[in-house]
């Protein structure tokens, strides 16, 4: 995570997207001219992704995928920028939002984690990650207005008739029917190879 040489307009943030991430990553650029962040993340807290695509967003900067942007960084990250570029062999990918998991119930899963966390009960737990959940949702329909993009590019994937088990890349066309515009990739992007990554990646065509 930081400016590629002292003369270049361009910053690097590789790694899992956290509030510390972010504050070594603005430290570096401090008094910085950044025009093009260069990105290598599997995504990471929401809220820290947000507060950096904000920046993006406001400062248009263009944004660079070297070999893969996942999750908080597909979701905000990647919708923010200005100009967006996905080199060859790279993949940026979706497997959903908190506004996803609460229409899902999924987020109660995160219940018995928090029980154990804090040794809070079920209904104290409870209480305390749905106020979470709803806090998320806000803070993500609040950037989504704010940046023109719409939301269901995040979960798409995951609903009828598509039904993905974990994560799914986009044509440009398919992107752009969310907002998502500027987008520079290779001819064949769709047949890109995924198995170098853990997680279970797949293109997908929507109707």
């Amino acid at each position: 995570m930081t400016v590629a040489n002292k003369e270049s307009n361009t910053a690097i943030y590789v790694s899992e997207i956290s509030k510390e991430n972010n504050a070594t990553f603005f430290s570096s650029i401090k008094n910085r001219m950044i025009k093009k962040l260069r990105v290598n993340s599997s995504g990471g807290d929401v809220e820290a992704a947000i507060k950096l695509a904000r920046w993006i967003y406001n400062n248009k900067v263009d944004i660079e995928v070297i070999e893969y942007c996942l999750s908080s960084c597909a979701n905000y990250l990647f919708t923010a920028a200005f100009h967006k570029t996905i080199l060859p062999g790279a993949i940026v990918a979706w497997h959903g939002n908190y506004h996803h998991l609460k229409q899902t119930g999924l987020w109660r899963d995160d219940i018995q984690s928090r029980m154990k966390r804090t040794g809070e009960s079920r209904v104290q737990a409870r209480t305390h990650v749905l106020q979470q959940v709803n806090n998320l949702v806000k803070l993500e329909q609040s950037f989504f207005k704010e940046i023109g993009i719409d939301e269901k590019i995040c979960w798409i994937g995951k609903i009828p008739p598509y039904n993905v088990k974990n994560y799914y890349f986009l044509s440009v066309s398919d992107m752009h029917r969310f907002g998502v515009r500027n987008v520079t990739l290779t001819k064949n992007y769709e047949k890109t190879s995924v198995k170098k990554f853990i997680e279970h990646i797949v293109y997908l065509k929507l109707n």
